[in-house]
């Protein structure tokens, strides 16, 4: 619901019958209220000369004339000082009035006056309205305690309206902190699963290649392989190893060998699709999951890995790559599947040693 077009009454939802019922609490009567009533005609031409004194005594207070700041402002509290003492003696003290001790209340939050010297205020103005009385009960003929008494109260029932306000801004500023903190929360949270999130795959990554690790390739694997036998499909492995790298290493250092490792991992990423999965399985080693693929494929795969790592490698060097599968006939063992394939690159590699190029061996 918006609030633009409600009192702050209505905003508060203090209505005439929680009026009533504070006025029994303060022990507000119609005898007062006629008390006060009958004193408004002599009280009145005596308020602004009240009004004088009461802000040279506020005003000698550090905090508050702070607060005030600059003639103007001390000229417009004046005047509404003036409307406040004589709506005090209007005996008019319904819906209308508890709404104008409200706004007082809100006015005086929003310019930092605060609960302490609000209170010290009204003691002032209380005391100031008890010796008025009292220089004036005589000569005006009335009872001046009932008249005092009548003024507590209602400046007690007043004190609740305005008190009410500062809690409400209080509470305000309370839920405006509670969702910035549930906002900071929220967004720290999604900050921290980020992070988790970077951090699980950087320690699922090989740092030079930025290929996965062999832990990831082996949850891979597993994953890969039982999805294969649920579906009773195919499952290829290709196992990659660099021909001479010791030599590599030997001859032109281990940088050169990195960006040798490095040229590999690159010409792997132009080559894999999003569905399959490369790892550095250790020094030289490279092995790659391919999902749903027959072994006979793995030919044509091969020759565009192979075009890509001539495009990018820093020496004359090759490749030799084993490839095998499972699949319905072969079964769905994935650790026998490293092993299979690891084998066929061993024979690629033999071949590779007399022909000096790229080799791919696969099972028959």
């Amino acid at each position: 619901m918006t609030y633009l077009h409600q009192t702050l009454s209505e905003q508060l939802r203090i209505g005439e019958h929680e009026i009533e019922r504070r006025k029994i609490y303060m022990g507000f009567t119609d005898e007062d209220v006629k008390a006060l009533k009958d004193a408004l005609p002599w009280v009145e031409p005596l308020v602004p000369d009240l009004v004088d004194q009461f802000y040279v005594l506020q005003t000698a207070i550090p905090e508050i004339s702070l607060v005030i700041g600059d003639r103007e402002t001390l000229s417009n509290l004046h005047s509404s000082m003036n409307q406040y003492i004589l709506d005090l003696f209007s005996g008019q003290y319904h819906f209308d009035y508890v709404d104008k001790r409200l706004r007082i209340g809100k006015v005086h939050q929003r310019i930092g006056v605060s609960p302490k010297l609000y209170l010290s205020g009204i003691n002032q103005l209380q005391l100031l309205l008890e010796d008025l009385i009292d220089d004036n009960a005589e000569f005006q003929g009335i009872d001046g305690r009932l008249l005092k008494r009548a003024v507590r109260k209602l400046l007690y029932f007043d004190n609740q309206f305005v008190f009410d306000t500062y809690i409400a801004a209080l509470q305000s500023e309370v839920e405006a902190v509670n969702t910035q903190l549930e906002a900071y929360a929220s967004r720290l949270e999604m900050q921290v699963a980020q992070r988790t999130k970077e951090l699980t795959e950087l320690s699922m990554r090989d740092p030079m290649t930025n290929l996965y690790n062999q832990r990831a390739f082996y949850d891979q694997l597993e994953k890969g392989g039982a999805l294969a036998e649920r579906n009773n499909g195919f499952f290829c492995v290709l196992y990659l190893d660099v021909n001479h790298f010791k030599t590599v290493n030997d001859t032109y250092g281990h940088k050169m060998g990195d960006q040798v490792l490095i040229a590999v991992a690159m010409a792997i990423n132009e080559t894999v699709r999003k569905s399959e999965t490369a790892a550095r399985y250790g020094g030289d080693e490279f092995c790659i999951i391919l999902p749903s693929t027959k072994v006979e494929n793995l030919a044509f795969y091969c020759e565009r890995l192979f075009a890509e790592f001539d495009k990018l490698k820093p020496l004359d060097v090759t490749l030799s790559v084993g490839g095998a599968e499972v699949s319905p006939q072969s079964g769905y063992d994935v650790e026998a599947l490293i092993v299979r394939a690891d084998k066929q690159m061993y024979l690629a590699k033999k071949r590779a040693h007399e022909s000096k190029t790229h080799e791919l061996m696969v099972e028959v």
